[in-house]
């Protein structure tokens, strides 16, 4: 059957996901906490779904917020490498008076646990305050 992961929560295997049964576009893949599915008007076209044995990859946006410094975003950019985990898109955003950095990049991840494992080794890369998944 055809399936895809919804763009609005871009879920990963070890999410808990629920189905939509889209008009001529097969099965959206939502995260059960989707805030699209929360308040879905159409309850009746969720379905029960869970994730198969497919070992592809998914992209993740996460946003990272550190203290602006030289080589911030080459050390981040190292966790990456180490863990095998390609970057896809990056936009650093800057302040100048607080000097402060909010990172947000979209990673290409297998599972919600690998996801996890980046988070924890990114908020040990020093002056970074917090990395979290973005929704």
């Amino acid at each position: 059957m055809l399936s895809h992961p919804a763009r609005c929560c871009t879920p990963v295997p070890g999410d808990d996901v629920i189905g939509y049964i889209t008009r001529g576009r097969g099965i959206a893949i939502h995260r059960r906490d989707c805030p699209n599915i929360v308040s879905s008007p159409e309850p009746e076209r969720l379905i029960d779904i869970s994730w198969g044995q497919n070992r592809s990859r998914y992209p993740a946006t996460i946003a990272i917020q550190a203290s602006d410094r030289v080589g911030l975003l080459r050390d981040i950019s190292e966790v990456f490498a180490d863990l095998g985990v390609s970057m896809t898109q990056t936009t650093v955003t800057t302040n100048r008076k607080d000097q402060t950095a909010l990172i947000t990049a979209v990673l290409e991840v297998s599972s919600n646990e690998q996801l996890v494992r980046i988070l924890g080794r990114i908020e040990r890369v020093p002056s970074v305050h917090k990395a979290r998944r973005q929704r």
